[in-house]
């Protein structure tokens, strides 16, 4: 199943931005594993993960998200969460990657946070 159709990209003043219209289970995540991995390949340094949309997040996606943030920092980079649903934020902070990755309440505090 190809759901990155469900996961659209596009950019903002130099920051990539995903945006995500489907809850990130199974294939959904090894697709934005895959469209991170890319990034990073491209030698994107800014990224802004847009999850207002998702309801459900797996262990591989919080990973591939943790990830890719560690590794975009030790290039002087970031990948900031935004829009997250009150249980997904709960979720973030039990398993402690919200001490990894920034979260922000909209797009536009994540983007000025840049």
């Amino acid at each position: 199943m190809d759901s990155t159709k469900l996961m659209k990209l596009r950019e903002e003043s130099g920051i990539k931005i995903i945006e995500i219209k489907t809850d990130l289970s199974s294939y959904a995540a090894s697709d934005l594993r895959k469209m991170l991995e890319g990034l990073l390949a491209e030698k994107v340094e800014k990224v802004v993960v847009n999850l207002s949309q998702v309801s459900h997040i797996n262990s591989t996606a919080v990973g591939a998200l943790v990830g890719v943030a560690k590794r975009l920092r030790q290039s002087g980079g970031d990948l900031k969460i935004c829009a997250l649903a009150d249980n997904l934020t709960r979720t973030f902070n039990l398993i402690g990657a919200s001490s990894v990755v920034e979260i922000y309440e909209s797009e536009n505090s994540a983007l000025a946070a840049f």
